[in-house]
């Protein structure tokens, strides 16, 4: 244990071997760390990108659905009018009458 005292009361150009250890051990780890959250971004953002594309889709498909039925109810529509006869009889009356 006097060893370790004598090295932690050297002179800053003493035991600059020491620090330098130290200083690499600390980068390793906080490269190691970083490297973790950056695939935790990189899975956080896949899961987004996923997320986000089933939203697309299904606005995508309620947005044409929701159009083919207009398109029905027009075509219903016209059909009961002019399928009805009301407004065949309306027509002839006017145009002989």
């Amino acid at each position: 244990m006097p060893e370790k005292e004598d090295v932690d009361n050297m002179p800053i150009w003493q035991n600059h071997e020491q620090r330098i250890t130290r200083l690499e051990i600390t980068m390793t780890g906080l490269s190691d760390k970083m490297e973790s959250v950056e695939r935790t971004v990189r899975k956080g953002n896949d899961e987004q990108k996923e997320l986000l594309n089933t939203i697309n889709n299904r606005m995508v498909d309620e947005f044409f659905k929701k159009k083919t039925i207009n398109l029905n109810n027009g075509w219903k529509l016209l059909f009961s009018l002019i399928g009805g006869g009301s407004f065949l009889y309306l027509l002839i009356e006017k145009m002989f009458l």
